[in-house]
Order: C-alpha cells, then sequence, then structure tokens
C-alpha cells in the first residue's frame, strides 16, 4: 500500500455527505467500544481506514530494458511505499510442475508427456545457465524469465496442433485416395459389362447415321438452292427500300425550306396572349398596317368581308375590319391559327394571298411591327402559311411517288419473310437431322471409349 491522504480530495457535490452518511450506519453497526463520536472528520477517518484495509493495488513489472529503472527514479514511492516481491528463477522441480499443468490438456502419452516435460526443462535451464556465461564474459544481460517457459511451453503446444492437423490433411487425402481407386475399379467393371449389352446398339446406331447422311446430304441441296433464292429477293427489296429512301430524303430537303419558317411563326403566335388580341380588336381606326394583315387571316379563315360605301367614291367596297373584331373577338382565335390545316389550304385563298400580300412591300413583319406587335405575329404566320403551301404543292407528286415506292418495298419484304420463313423451316430440318447424326454418332463411339 503506498498509503492514503486524509485530505484526499474528493469530487464536487454531495459525494462527501454520501460518504459520511454510508460510514455513520456501518459506525452504528460496530461494537460500542469501536465507535466514533460521529462527527464529520471521524466518519472520514472511518473510511480512509477502511480503503486502506480493503484496497490492494498490484504492480507488476518487468526488470528487463532501462524502463523499470526509469520508473524507480521518477517515481520514489514504488520503492518506499510498496511491498516489493522478487520472483526469483524457479527450481527444477517448479518448472516441471508447470510443465505438467500446461500440457494436461493435450492428448499424449504418460511417456511421451514426462519425455516433454524433461525436454522443456532442460532447454530452460541451459538457456538460463548460458545467459549467465554470456553476462559474465561479455557483460549484457540475456534475461530468462518465468514468462520465456511458459512461451515455450505454449509454442510446443501450437507445433504440435499444427503437425497433427497436418497429418490429419494427409491421412484425410490419402483415405479418400484409396476410396476414389476402390471407386474406379467397380466403375470399370460395370462399364466392361456394359459395353457386352452395348454392342447390338452399335449395329443399329451405325445403320441410322448412314440412313441420315443421305437425307443431310440431300436436304442440303435444297437449301443451298433456298438461299440463293432469299439473296436475290433481298436484293431487290433492298434496292427498292433505297429508292423510297431517295424520294424521302428529297421530300424531306424541300420541307426543310418551309418548316423553319412555320415554327418560327406559331413561335411568335405563341407570345401572343389574349390582352394583345383584344388590343388590335378595340382599335377603332387601326393603322393601315393592322388592317392588310387582318385582311390576309380573314382570307386564309376563309370569312367573307363587308360591303361598305366608299365616302369618296360614294361605290360599293370590300371592307374587312368589322369581320376581323368578329374573329379577334373568338377565345379560340390565336388556337385555331396554331390547328390550321396547313397541308389542305384552298387553292383560291393562296392564290390570292400570293397575288395581292406577298408581293406588297408593306406587308413584311418590320413595318407591321411599327402598327402592332400582335399584328407583326399574324403577319409571320400568313407568310408561313404561304411558304409551306408552295413548297407542299412541289413535295405532294414526290409523296405520292414515295408511297408507291413504300408499298412496293412492303410487297418485297412481305414476299421475302415468306422466303426466310421458308429457309429458317428447311435449315431447321436440316439442324435437326445434324442433330440426329451428332447424337447417333456418339452412340456409336461410346462402345469403342469404353473399351479405350
Amino acid at each position: 500500500s503506498s498509503g492514503i491522504n486524509a485530505e484526499w480530495p474528493l469530487r464536487p457535490g454531495d459525494e462527501k455527505q454520501e460518504i459520511q452518511d454510508a460510514m455513520r450506519k456501518i459506525d452504528k453497526t460496530r461494537e460500542k467500544a469501536k465507535q466514533t463520536d460521529g462527527t464529520p472528520l471521524a466518519l472520514f477517518n472511518m473510511f480512509i481506514d477502511r480503503v486502506r484495509d480493503q484496497l490492494h493495488i498490484v504492480l507488476a513489472m518487468s526488470p528487463i530494458g532501462g524502463a523499470f529503472r526509469s520508473r524507480l527514479r521518477k517515481f520514489p514511492s514504488l520503492v518506499n511505499c510498496c511491498t516489493i516481491d522478487w520472483f526469483q528463477a524457479w527450481p527444477e522441480d517448479a518448472l516441471e510442475i508447470v510443465a505438467h499443468r500446461f500440457l494436461e490438456d493435450v492428448e499424449l502419452s504418460e511417456e511421451h508427456r514426462n519425455g516433454v516435460v524433461e525436454i522443456c526443462k532442460n532447454f530452460h535451464e541451459s538457456t538460463r545457465n548460458l545467459s549467465i556465461k554470456f553476462e559474465q564474459q561479455l557483460g549484457r544481460h540475456n534475461y530468462v524469465t518465468p514468462t520465456s517457459y511458459l512461451e515455450l511451453i505454449y509454442t510446443y503446444k501450437n507445433l504440435l496442433g499444427k503437425c497433427r492437423e497436418k497429418v490429419a490433411y494427409q491421412r484425410k487425402r490419402y483415405t479418400v485416395g484409396l476410396e476414389k481407386l476402390d471407386s474406379a475399379r467397380s466403375q470399370v467393371s460395370q462399364m466392361q459389362s456394359d459395353l457386352q449389352a452395348l454392342q447390338p446398339q452399335l449395329v443399329v446406331a451405325s445403320k441410322e447415321v448412314d440412313e441420315i447422311m443421305v437425307i443431310i446430304e440431300r436436304d442440303s441441296i435444297e437449301v443451298a438452292k433456298t438461299e440463293k433464292i432469299v439473296k436475290a429477293e433481298e436484293l431487290i427489296a433492298n434496292e427498292q427500300a433505297s429508292v423510297a429512301k431517295g424520294i424521302k430524303d428529297e421530300c424531306d430537303a424541300d420541307l426543310a425550306e418551309a418548316i423553319p419558317i412555320l415554327e418560327q411563326a406559331l413561335a411568335a403566335l405563341n407570345t401572343l396572349t389574349p390582352s394583345d388580341v383584344t388590343i388590335v380588336k378595340s382599335m377603332k381606326s387601326p393603322p393601315p398596317g393592322v388592317r392588310l394583315v387582318m385582311e390576309a387571316v380573314c382570307i386564309l379563315k376563309g370569312i367573307k368581308p363587308d360591303r361598305v360605301n366608299d365616302p369618296a367614291t360614294g361605290k360599293k367596297v370590300e371592307d374587312f375590319w368589322k369581320p376581323s373584331q368578329k374573329l379577334l373577338g373568338d377565345m379560340k382565335f390565336l388556337q385555331s391559327l396554331k390547328d390550321y390545316d396547313k397541308d389542305n389550304v384552298p387553292v383560291a385563298f393562296v392564290k390570292k394571298i400570293r397575288a395581292t400580300y406577298i408581293p406588297n412591300p408593306e406587308f413584311v413583319p418590320e413595318k407591321i411591327r411599327q402598327a402592332s406587335n400582335a399584328a407583326e405575329g399574324l403577319c409571320k404566320w400568313v407568310r408561313a402559311i404561304e411558304a409551306y403551301d408552295r413548297v407542299a404543292k412541289v413535295v405532294a407528286p414526290k409523296k405520292a411517288a414515295l408511297a408507291i415506292a413504300e408499298s412496293k418495298f412492303a410487297e418485297a419484304q412481305k414476299s421475302l419473310n415468306a422466303k426466310r420463313a421458308m429457309l429458317k423451316e428447311v435449315q431447321d430440318k436440316l439442324q435437326s437431322l445434324r442433330d440426329k447424326f451428332e447424337e447417333n454418332t456418339k452412340k456409336k463411339k461410346v462402345p469403342t471409349a469404353t473399351l479405350r
């Protein structure tokens, strides 16, 4: 024991009070003569005495190296306040008893166990004697401790276990090998008896192989003819597909001119809102550009103008503004322009647009924008419909030719698929014969392989 100071600090809080309460209960259970006066100091001293009597700390240190010497210098209480037990070298009878104790769980005969104990003891003693000579001659310490002796015994047990596992593994391999040899001998005997039973089957298999070879040679010629026909029809179908693709590419190239214009016009329509349309509708005296655009829209929509008197001449003239206001008042006006059937515009409508409005230098989006942003989008839409119709008229004959070419290609493809199905049927039949031929050939070879 290193001793405990009565002023040994405790953790803050009620810990000291808890100790005093516990000691007071214990103090009351003791004899009257041994009881304290119950003061806090007396109870705490009683606690310290109980700690001294019951708290024991064991420090185990190895003398090997300089660490032990360094600790003694730094902490003198290790020497002054501790009871030191020096563990000296074990005598021979102790070595023998320890070896017997640690080897009792190892499966050994008594004779072998005694021999192992004797060898371990001799190893330890001889090493210890040599260490003494080593120190005397060279002045260097080599510590041979009881731990070294225990390590020697553990090493022997580990090596013995590994060697026994290795021997058991090799013995098992040897046993399994003998079992396999015995199994192989019985299998050879069985195969020899089976060989005699297979001789009649060999004759039948040889005959079937010869018959199938004749059928395969005949069907191979038929397959070759069918393949030749299919290849010829594939060439025709590919040529028709190439023609159809060429026509389609021409149509796409022609439409490539009008499609971007149409998409730009639709994009311009998407920017318009019902409020923009309402602004145009509410114009009492619209600018000439707005009137011009709405006339073109009314013509494409098939809306007829009103007949009104001309203040200058007094004659009846066509006026599109009131029909335009009515058209603009339709809640689905913008959607009707987006859904306009551009592929079937009446010839009269396009002819009038092309003759009256497209050549007009005032009918361009840049100038119309000055009058109204909404009218600009409508102007773009009218010009896009005219451009698409112009290209569509050129593409229409090509689309008709494309439909004819695609129809011919579909017929050729249908015929080709039929021929391919016929070819596959013949090939499957031939493959079935080949499989049967291989199966009979294997049956024919089995007895020969068994003989070998």
